[in-house]
């Protein structure tokens, strides 16, 4: 009965953050959403895991990572913004030119 309140967390959480992924085109949001996602996997990992520490030392890996994917996507961001004078994905193809 306990594991049913932070399993539907990670549930609503996860498809919060697909949500997020699936209709924004704004990057911002993006990288948010996407961290949501990465949070709610974490989350359900530690909650299965119970009481061993194991999966709490690979979120905590998962959460390193994640951060460093945050550090990438905004700078990618930033070079859209220099460039563009605006933040939209769908100007990633004029990036190669």
């Amino acid at each position: 009965m306990l594991m049913i309140i932070p399993e539907t967390v990670s549930l609503l959480l996860f498809a919060i953050g697909l949500y997020g992924v699936m209709n924004s085109r704004v990057g911002i949001k993006m990288l948010i959403s996407i961290e949501i996602l990465i949070n709610a996997a974490v989350l359900n990992l530690v909650v299965v895991a119970g009481t061993s520490m194991q999966p709490v030392v690979l979120a905590v890996m998962v959460i390193a990572v994640s951060a460093a994917e945050s550090v990438v996507g905004v700078s990618i961001l930033v070079a859209i913004y220099r460039r563009f004078g605006r933040v939209n994905l769908s100007l990633l193809s004029e990036m190669r030119d």
